[in-house]
């Protein structure tokens, strides 16, 4: 059936198609396709094709959009919206650092408004009303949520604090980032556009270390986050920003949505709530060494040993 979808679409007949979860990939004279659904916003496609332009004009090559036979590219099937990505680079390694401080630093001649996503504050804080409203609903269908949850909200509010008292909105340094960097993400998943947002430059590299941190026990990753804070390019208001995010525990609420809207395990959340004490320590350490490079503003917990 979807193969009959891409050639009355596309004009494309591809011999093979294989699906992983409701998308679908398949490839012609050498071209890799994947066909995904559309989880974003009907107004930000054209955004995301012209900032995929840009990024080709660079030599970036991020996956590109695909016109169907209506010069549009959103295709409803089966009433479900779809777009077509031609791949460039398609590689199963694994995202490293580097990678991200070499994307974060791309300049773009366009801070793409409908695209941004640096309204912590906002987002932040509407967040934790919905998720406090959530609980108060359902809580008791979730005994780890109801015990861990107001733990993971307080380091949620020291981080909205934190971000309100040291905000400045002309020090920040917008960039194409991604909405999440995952642990299992490759070089193909990095380079989709339908990840893209444009935000402060310290999201990606902070989302990335908190996913180090929770996956891997045995890889101290303070000396690689010294390194990102010496040679990222950055300054040291960005500095303040990134450890504002590390505080903002993205890590126990990605899964708090996975468990409450898609019937993940709810002892998923062990993985987290069994290393928060690690966490505590792996921040104050950050924390510490902020202090001797910047005006951070106090913590008083995290300045107890």
């Amino acid at each position: 059936m979807m193969k009959n979808a891409i050639i009355y679409y596309y004009n494309l007949n591809p011999i093979n198609i294989h699906q992983s979860n409701k998308q679908f990939r398949f490839s012609i004279d050498n071209d890799e396709y994947i066909l995904m659904p559309y989880n974003r916003h009907v107004d930000e496609i054209n955004y995301l094709n012209d900032l995929c332009s840009q990024l080709h004009q660079k030599q970036i090559y991020c996956h590109q959009f695909v016109p169907n036979n209506n010069h549009t590219f959103i295709t409803y099937i089966n009433n479900v919206p779809y777009v077509l990505l031609k791949i460039y680079v398609n590689s199963k390694d694994k995202i490293i650092l580097n990678d991200i401080m070499d994307f974060t630093n791309i300049v773009i001649s366009n801070n793409y408004k409908v695209l941004r996503r640096d309204n912590w504050f906002e987002l932040w804080t509407n967040k934790i009303d919905y998720f406090e409203y959530q609980v108060s609903q359902f809580g008791k269908k979730f005994p780890l949520i109801r015990e861990s949850f107001s733990y993971f909200v307080g380091l949620a509010e020291n981080a909205i604090m934190l971000y309100k008292n040291i905000y400045n909105s002309n020090n920040n340094t917008l960039c194409i980032a991604h909405k999440r960097i995952k642990k299992d993400h490759t070089i193909t998943d990095f380079l989709n556009p339908l990840n893209f947002i444009i935000d402060i430059k310290v999201r990606d590299s902070s989302e990335f270390f908190k996913e180090r941190f929770f996956d891997d026990h045995h890889y101290d990753i303070y000396e690689e986050i010294m390194y990102y804070l010496t040679y990222g390019n950055i300054n040291t208001y960005d500095c303040m920003l990134f450890f504002t995010r590390l505080l903002f525990p993205t890590f126990y609420f990605d899964i708090y949505e996975d468990i409450i809207n898609n019937g993940e395990d709810e002892k998923e959340l062990l993985r987290i709530i069994n290393r928060v004490n690690d966490y505590e320590e792996f921040l104050r350490k950050i924390y510490t060494y902020l202090k001797t490079i910047t005006t951070i503003p106090d913590i008083e917990w995290l300045k107890k040993t």
